[in-house]
């Protein structure tokens, strides 16, 4: 162990500050659901967006990039990189959907869409399957990277790791709610990003500087393309690995994750935004911080690692990143770099153990267990649901061994329902077979695809393509062989949420109130697209600039710049709040 004193203080520090915040709002969140859960759907688009971006920034996102680039390079991003286009289909086509929806989690539109036992079945099964199963695997990826990085600083032990992380998070998670949550993101965010960084600067300035710094890695690993930013095309040219994988992130993967409308974390602060213009800047912001702003810390770093830490055969590369802010951090910088990590962790873990809860309590316990209880008594049980959630979770990680091997099975475990719930915003014959089926289909074909030896060589864009293809086979065949849901709440969704859209025009017509017709979605795929542009100019520019290369940042940044103005003018002009045309 290597932190002084004046580290040890700026631990304990912020420690104490992200209890203090749950013992003040203990009162507030206890209220009721709606103030535990979503903060009374009072959120401003700063605070929302802010907490979105800061959930997003787990301890594990620093050592997940690190492993990427020493095992790829800069272009192994696009493995997340291909989620801002699911995330500006959030910003421009669900934002508002979900705000209009009034729902205090994603799987509560279950019922709101369709109609019969068969939805009540769905929503059940849903609530379990996201809290115990995605949510698991999501929370035990964070987990093992706080172990590794508290292996690092203090060479604790896997389980005394994980005991000592949950502590202080479990501990304001169950006080203050969602309230405890949304406002110790916005500070454990600045702290997340002050540590990136600082360490970031320390670790190219270690390297050399950086200026060179590409020269230097390509003069030190001839044979690799760790620089590129988009995959190389040699070894196989337009059908090799790199290019096929890198075509299986930008054409399957962002429409087809189990959250493509948006998910649970994003729909949740959606939900507590004050009116749609919150819900959709919030979003929006979330989304240019999450690409633009906060990838080159860690990728300056990752970079930088190339140097200072020779890539070694069999070396596991989640530690390096933890070992680098070990090794070159002087003290009191060292105390806020662990404080940064506890608090990416903890933005991240108080959310999935915040929303855990909620799908557990208002999805499944209230609705199949004990109806009309007060708000008092569902509390309670959400709290005993955190810590039973959070037992499931200490073991999943205890078992869980690689951050990148985690992250890459979730996006195929959950590939084969992405596509669905897209749909069901925009056609109204989808029902709720159609989400069953696809979720099992999912599930099976994963299972089978990632444990069975004849599929052990199976490339993952091979596996990718394999679950969304069949998986979609059978809920479109299932969609058409089962009864659509009742027309009567079909009309009455279409009244509520107004999704528009050719694939209403049955219900459409059938509306009482022929003049409330849900809004053209051309406008939206314009803002789509321009969105696109200016988040991907902005990311990919500064890169650019970064390491030496202006002629392509500079053209990057304008194309970003023009975008920017072109979306503000349509957003402008169409009007930010406007539900009907």
């Amino acid at each position: 162990m290597s932190l002084s004193v004046i580290d040890w203080s700026i631990i304990i520090a912020f420690m104490a500050l992200s209890l203090a915040v749950g013992v003040m709002f203990t009162k507030r969140a206890s209220s009721s659901t709606e103030e535990f859960f979503l903060s009374g759907r009072n959120m401003p688009w700063w605070l929302a967006g802010t907490s979105m971006v800061a959930t997003s920034f787990s301890s594990d996102t620093p050592l997940y990039i690190t492993a990427l680039i020493r095992t790829k390079g800069v272009y192994e991003n696009w493995q997340w990189w291909c989620f801002l286009l699911s995330g500006m289909v959030s910003v421009f086509f669900f934002a508002r959907l979900w705000k209009r929806a009034g729902v205090m989690t994603d799987v509560e539109l279950t019922e709101m869409r369709y109609s019969g036992p068969e939805a009540a079945v769905l929503r059940g099964f849903r609530s379990i399957y996201i809290s115990v199963a995605i949510h698991t695997i999501i929370k035990a990826q964070i987990i093992l990277a706080m172990a590794k990085i508290m292996d690092v600083f203090f060479g604790m032990g896997k389980w005394q790791a994980i005991s000592i992380s949950f502590t202080v998070t479990i501990s304001y998670a169950l006080l203050a709610g969602y309230w405890g949550v949304i406002l110790t993101d916005f500070f454990q965010f600045i702290m997340a990003m002050t540590g990136a960084v600082a360490l970031a600067w320390l670790a190219v300035s270690h390297a050399g500087g950086l200026a060179g710094l590409p020269e230097r890695v390509a003069a030190q690993y001839p044979a690799m393309h760790y620089t590129d930013f988009f995959p190389p095309v040699d070894g196989g040219g337009l059908l090799g690995p790199a290019a096929l994988t890198f075509v299986a992130y930008m054409g399957l993967s962002w429409w087809s994750k189990y959250n493509s409308d948006g998910g649970g974390v994003v729909v949740q602060r959606m939900s507590s935004c004050k009116d749609e213009r919150n819900a959709l800047l919030g979003t929006l912001y979330f989304n240019i911080l999450n690409y633009a702003v906060r990838s080159w810390p860690w990728i300056l770093a990752a970079l930088a690692s190339l140097i200072l830490y020779p890539v070694a055969a069999g070396e596991d590369p989640d530690f390096i990143y933890p070992r680098m802010a070990n090794d070159l951090m002087p003290v009191g910088l060292k105390g806020l770099m662990v404080a940064a990590f506890f608090a990416a962790f903890m933005s991240s873990m108080s959310t999935y153990l915040n929303l855990s809860s909620a799908y557990f309590v208002n999805d499944f316990y209230r609705r199949f267990v004990r109806k009309d209880k007060p708000d008092r008594h569902y509390i309670t049980v959400s709290r005993w649901a955190t810590i039973v959630l959070s037992a499931i979770t200490a073991y999943v990680a205890y078992r869980a061994t690689s951050i990148v091997g985690v992250f890459k099975f979730l996006i195929a475990f959950g590939s084969g329902t992405g596509l669905v719930y897209l749909v069901r915003w925009y056609w109204w014959r989808v029902n709720a077979w159609s989400e069953i089926s696809a979720m099992l289909a999912s599930t099976v074909i994963s299972i089978v695809l990632y444990t069975h030896p004849a599929f052990s060589g199976m490339q993952f864009y091979g596996r990718l393509f394999t679950i969304i293809s069949l998986s979609t086979v059978i809920w479109v065949a299932v969609t058409f062989l089962t009864k659509p849901t009742d027309e009567a709440k079909l009309i009455e969704f279409y009244k509520k949420a107004a999704p528009g859209g050719p694939g209403w025009k049955y219900i459409e017509d059938k509306v009482a109130e022929p003049h409330k017709r849900g809004k053209s979605i051309a406008g939206d795929v314009l803002h789509f697209i321009l969105g696109t542009v200016m988040v991907y100019g902005y990311t990919l520019g500064l890169g650019k600039l970064l390491l030496g290369q202006p002629t392509e940042g500079i053209f990057y940044i304008l194309g970003a710049v023009v975008s920017s103005v072109l979306l503000y003018s349509g957003l402008t002009k169409r009007g930010w709040e406007k539900v009907y045309e």
